[in-house]
Order: C-alpha cells, then structure tokens, then sequence
C-alpha cells in the first residue's frame, strides 16, 4: 500500500456512522476528505484514486450546499480528478479552472514549490539559473531533498552553513579533475597593497581581472552580508596564503574588522576550501568560467622542471615581499 494511503486518518468509524438512516454524515465526510486532499503534498495515484473513488460517490448524494463548498474548495487545483468534476459540474457547481501563471518566474516559483514535480536537467539549469538573483526561489530549491548537493553549487551563497559545507563537499569530488592553473604571480602582492591602501574599487577591479571574472561580479552576492563569503572564494582561488587573506580581512573593511567571529568566520571559510573547490563554487556562482583568461598565456606549471625563474625570483627565492605593517590609529 503506498505510504500517502496508509498515512492517511482512519475515517471508517465516520463511513460506519453514515449507514446509520437516522445520522447524515456524508457531507462532514465529504468536507473532510476534500480537506485532507488539498493539504497532502503529493498527489500521487493512490491519493488521486482514493478521493475521487469516495466524492465522486458523495457528490450526488449530500445537499447543495456541501457540494458548493467542496467546489469552492477546489477551485483552482490542478489535480482534481475528472470523475469529480464531472460529478460537480452536474450538480451545478463546476470547479474553477488552475490559474494560468502570468510570468515564467511565477511559474518557475510553482513549480519549484510543488514537492511532487519531477525537475529534468535542463529545467533545473533554468531555475538556478533564475534563483541565483531570486532568494525566495533559491530557498525553495534548497529545500528540495530531490536536488544533489552538488547541482545547488549555483546557490551556495544562500545556503545555511550545514547546507555549504555538504555542497562543497560534493563539487570537491570532481573539482581535482580540472587543471587549476595558477593566477598571475604578482596578483597577491597587488590585492594586499589596494586593502593596506583602503583603495577598495582598485581591490575590486584587481582581483577580478587577475581571475578573469566577469564585471560586476560581486553583484552575484544579492545580501551584502555574503560579499566577503565571495571574496573569501576568489581569495582562496587566487592562491593567497592565509596570513595574506587574514591581513586583507583586517585593513579592507572597518566592518568586518571590528567583528571578531566575523573574521574567524572567513579564516574558518579559506581553510576548510581548497582552491580547486573554491574555484569550481565561483564558477557555479557566478556562471562563467574562472581562470580560464586570467595569465594572457599559455599556463606553464610554476615547479616543473621547465619552469623558467627569472633572476630575481631566483634571488628571492620565490618568496613574496613581505606584508605591510598595519598603521596604528591615533585618532
């Protein structure tokens, strides 16, 4: 027996009582079963079956105004089975058509919200798609069971915590099978002197082009509060090491320096995501590619055997400059 009938109340003490000649109580029946139709979340075959078995039967039978209710009631449901409605329609009463969407984001939102909808691929890319600027959307297909981890990787910026750890967790899996070349070398010293500088929109522009992300990439993150959540990513993309990335979170933005858990958060954040996972998330995001025109030229491995070292690196050692001392405040 499917699970949606052998949840359902047992309603056979009240089907007993309506033999009783002197007890009318199909249209309580009635009235109740059309109740429990609408509010059950899936209308499966065994749903469908039972109810339109039990009012199809009842409908002839109780007074005008129960069934004028139970039309009412149904009005505007899409899954009324037709033997009802044509049992409603020949008492006088017919059942008011599904309301026609009047747009495709109300009926992406409808069909999102609908748990018994099966979603193809190509819809799914449509509704992420559309719910990457649309949180009420994006909420309702996060809440979905029916959508791996990994196909929410487009909406990891409206996720909970919980939810972001398993969605990274999934595209880590394949993250490591695509080359992840390196950003230009001198990207990090850059980034670190525009925050030591305050220049924001000169961080901004920098670390975007050194990614080779789209414009206004930041626009991605709808709630303010979930910016540096995405700059977080593209910091750990462009290969800073974590006191670099510490150090940015301190001197970029008064506001997130004065919070404490704030920053913890974001260390917490660069290190738990490595960067090949980091950049497969911004991709998702952002859905455009990452990386891919970040060099100008053709990627050439840093520690291989043919890397070619210019003297001064050599001299150095490799090693950054490095980072500038914070400047004490006196005012």
């Amino acid at each position: 027996m499917s699970s949606s009938v052998a949840d359902a109340p047992d309603l056979s003490g009240l089907i007993e009582l309506s033999r009783d000649p002197a007890i009318d109580l199909k249209p309580v029946i009635l009235r109740v079963q059309t109740d429990l139709f609408l509010a059950a979340p899936v209308h499966d075959r065994a749903i469908l079956q039972a109810f339109e078995s039990l009012a199809a039967g009842l409908i002839p039978t109780v007074d005008a105004e129960t069934v004028r209710i139970v039309a009412e009631k149904l009005g505007g449901c899409p899954d009324v089975p037709a033997a009802v409605r044509a049992a409603l329609e020949a008492r006088g009463f017919p059942v008011d058509p599904p309301r026609e969407p009047e747009s495709e984001a109300e009926a992406d939102h409808a069909l999102a919200e609908n748990p018994g909808a099966l979603i193809g691929t190509r819809t799914l890319e449509r509704l992420l798609a559309r719910a990457r600027s649309d949180a009420d959307l994006a909420r309702t297909l996060l809440a979905r069971p029916d959508i791996p981890p990994a196909d929410l990787a487009p909406l990891w910026l409206h996720a909970g915590p919980e939810q972001r750890r398993a969605i990274a967790a999934a595209v880590e899996v394949t993250a490591a099978l695509r080359p992840c070349p390196r950003p230009p070398r001198t990207l990090a010293t850059t980034l670190v002197e525009r925050s030591h500088g305050r220049d924001i929109q000169g961080f901004i522009t920098a670390l975007g082009e050194g990614l080779g992300l789209p414009e206004n990439y930041l626009g991605a993150a709808s709630d303010p509060t979930a910016r540096y959540d995405l700059l977080t990513l593209a910091l750990r993309t462009a290969d800073l090491r974590e006191g670099e990335a510490v150090f940015i979170f301190l001197t970029l933005n008064d506001t997130v320096a004065r919070s404490v858990d704030r920053v913890f958060s974001l260390v917490t954040l660069f290190r738990e995501t490595d960067r090949a996972t980091a950049r497969d998330l911004l991709c998702a995001i952002l859905g455009a590619p990452v990386l891919e025109r970040a060099g100008g030229g053709e990627y050439q491995p840093f520690h291989g055997p043919e890397a070619k070292r210019s003297a001064a690196s050599s001299e150095r050692g490799g090693l950054r400059p490095a980072l500038p001392s914070r400047l004490r405040r006196t005012s």
